[in-house]
Parts: structure tokens; sequence; C-alpha cells
């Protein structure tokens, strides 16, 4: 052989490596790797790899506020409500939103677990179905933040939600869920 043909030959071994690696890389480090990887933990039953990629706290917060905006919205279409009903559900939400991360704190253990119950009840139908959904998903990358939408095949719903890449580790995590989306999920998941 000749030299210049093993130099071209090993230059596009490296390139093609080099190519490889970049992409394999940048795969790794992206949001849709961290939902690949919690499909994972469901598959194999591992609840810890699973919440390693969920910020419940945020969540909870986050869907606190939109509950907060929900029953701000009832209030001003209310129109029959007298002074006194208005000021009572002011001082509810305001209550509220004092009370409801401090009962978090509280019953983490139990919000973590109940939400682990359901997930270990997910039969391979519904994960396979899940990881189809995840491999299908619509991810818009801006930094260190990403909005997600996933769809339901047979309903047609939407599941939309926000991660951040943790800093420290790099990790990409579930710090939002749409409170809309979330609402009609868990009223269907109620009736069923």
């Amino acid at each position: 052989m000749p030299r210049r043909l093993i130099f071209v030959l090993l230059g596009t071994l490296i390139l093609a490596t080099a190519v490889a690696g970049g992409l394999y890389w940048r795969w790794y480090n992206s949001p849709r790797y961290a939902l690949q990887q919690m499909t994972l933990a469901l598959k194999t039953k591992n609840p810890d790899n699973f919440f390693k990629y969920l910020a419940l706290k945020d969540i909870f917060s986050n869907s606190l506020y939109g509950l907060d905006q929900d029953l701000e919205t009832l209030e001003n279409q209310d129109e029959d409500a007298d002074g006194w009903n208005r000021l009572g559900r002011r001082m509810g939400r305001k209550f509220a939103r004092q009370f409801l991360p401090k009962l978090f704190n509280m019953f983490e253990k139990q919000i973590r677990e109940g939400i682990q119950s359901y997930l270990e009840n997910l039969d391979n139908t519904q994960i396979m179905a899940l990881a189809a959904a995840v491999t299908l998903a619509k991810i818009n990358v801006q930094g260190d933040e990403a909005q997600v939408t996933i769809n339901n095949p047979k309903t047609g719903d939407s599941l939309r939600f926000k991660m951040q890449r943790q800093a420290e580790s790099g990790i990409w995590r579930i710090v939002a869920v749409n409170y809309q989306d979330l609402k009609k999920f868990l009223k269907q998941e109620m009736q069923s």
C-alpha cells in the first residue's frame, strides 16, 4: 500500500472517531438522554435513578404557582361574589402560599412514595409507550433550559414541562410541569 493511502485512511479514521465522539458527548449531555434514563429506570424498577432527574420541590412550587393563578382567575370571574367572599378567597390564597410549601417539606417522603407506587404499577406496555413518547418528544433547548412536549398518541393530549441543566452535575432535571396539562393528566388518572 502506498504511504499516501495509509495517511488518508488514518486521517479518515481519526476524523470519524472524533465526529462519533462529539455526537455521543452531545447526546449524553442532552435533555433527551435524561428522559431516556428515566424510562430506563422505570423498566429496571430503579426509583432512585428515576428521581435523580426530578426536582420534586421545584415541580411542587411551580404547580402551586399554577394553582394560585387558577384561583385568581376564578376569583376574577365570579361577579356574584360580595366583598366578604373576595376577602376570604384572597386570605385563603395567601394562607396557601405560606402553608403549602411547608406542607411539602413535611410530606416530601410520602409524596415521593406515592409517585413511586404509581410508577411501580405501570405495566410494560405503558412503559414502552412512554419510552416511544420520549423518543418523539419535542425538545427546545435554550442554554441551560429546555421546554419539552410529550404527546399521548391515544388521546392526542400533550404534557409540557421544563427541564434545567444542573450546574454542579450537568444533569438535566425536570423542574416544572405545565399546570393545566398536569391537572388534565391527574383528572384522567383519577377517572381510570
